[in-house]
Formats: C-alpha cells, sequence, structure tokens
C-alpha cells in the first residue's frame, strides 16, 4: 500500500501594499463616479508573525457630514481581539449619518493565484433569481 503525503505549502499572504493598491483602485472608481472623497486614513492595522491580518481605512464624503466609505482587509484565520475570518477579502461599507447603509466584497484572495482579485458583483449576484 502507498503512502501519500500531500502537504499544503503556506498560503501566501498578501503584503500591506498588495492590500492598499486593491483599495486606492477601488476609491478611484468611486471618484470617477462624481462622488467627493479626501483622502484615505488608515484607522488601525494589525500584524502577526506572519504578516499583515487586518487593515481598516476610511475615506470621508466631502461635505456631507456624517457620510464615509470605509474598506476593511481581514486575512483569513483567527486572531487576537476576537478577529476571525473564514477567507481573506477586501469589503467596502458605505455609511450616512454614520449609519451603515450598504456594503459587499471588493476583493478575495484567490490561492491558486496567490493574489488579491477583484470581485465581479454581477457575478455574484447574477444567479439568485434561479
Amino acid at each position: 500500500m502507498e503512502n501519500y503525503n500531500i502537504e499544503k505549502s503556506p498560503e501566501r499572504i498578501p503584503s500591506k501594499e498588495e492590500v492598499l493598491e486593491v483599495i486606492s483602485r477601488h476609491i478611484k472608481r468611486d471618484i470617477s463616479r462624481a462622488e467627493n472623497v479626501a483622502e484615505m486614513k488608515l484607522t488601525n492595522e494589525l500584524s502577526d508573525e506572519q504578516g499583515l491580518y487586518l487593515l481598516e481605512a476610511k475615506v470621508e464624503v466631502v461635505g456631507k457630514s456624517g457620510e464615509f466609505i470605509e474598506y476593511l482587509y481581514m486575512r483569513k484565520g483567527v486572531f487576537l481581539e476576537h478577529n476571525s475570518s473564514l477567507e481573506t477579502t477586501i469589503n467596502v461599507m458605505y455609511y450616512k449619518d454614520e449609519i451603515p447603509v450598504s456594503g459587499w466584497n471588493i476583493a478575495e484572495f484567490n490561492s491558486d493565484k496567490g493574489e488579491l482579485e477583484d470581485v465581479n458583483i454581477g457575478e455574484k449576484f447574477a444567479n439568485l433569481d434561479e
């Protein structure tokens, strides 16, 4: 009887620069939709011995008090401070009067390719009626 030892190498972890590049690309799309947004501010960043596992960024909507856009990167795993995620993703949340009004994933980590990929929202919701 043969003994198969199938070991997976550790999943590559996106760098802070890769995460910020995806977020910046999304912010540029918001600006192109004629939203007046200010510069992005990092509001929280947590790392462990493997690298970045949480990054939060906030972008104010200029001239509209209480309106802002929040981005959250979370690496797959269970971490300190009760942070956990089943997938490595970047989410966006839109706030009005400091209350979340909408949000979704903008990127997911593709472990086969070893990179963050933009999420096509249309594909995500295309099969809901079936």
